[in-house]
């Protein structure tokens, strides 16, 4: 389904923007995701990038948490956004 697909994307580019907002955040992302700070704006345009920046937001629940409240979701609704991206454990939803 492309509006799923593409609500996963927006959610993925909200968590970049969000990361942006805290230095130790985003520089613990990028250090894990090996890419630097000169490379988003070409590495935020990758699907399996924009994976990797949910993947390392639920590796931390307060993050997660956090991020979910600000965007006025549930951490659930965050990991079936995950879900719309390759690389993923579950069964694609979108």
């Amino acid at each position: 389904m492309k509006l799923a697909q593409d609500y996963a994307e927006f959610i993925a580019v909200k968590a970049v923007e969000y990361m942006a907002q805290n230095i130790e955040t985003l520089g613990g992302f990028l250090a894990h995701a090996g890419v630097g700070p000169g490379d988003l704006k070409t590495a935020i345009s990758s699907p399996e990038f924009l994976a990797g920046v949910l993947d390392y937001m639920m590796m931390d629940e307060p993050v997660l948490i956090d991020f979910a409240k600000t965007m006025d979701l549930s951490p659930q609704d965050i990991v079936k956004a995950r879900l719309c991206f390759p690389g993923s454990e579950g069964e694609l939803v979108c």
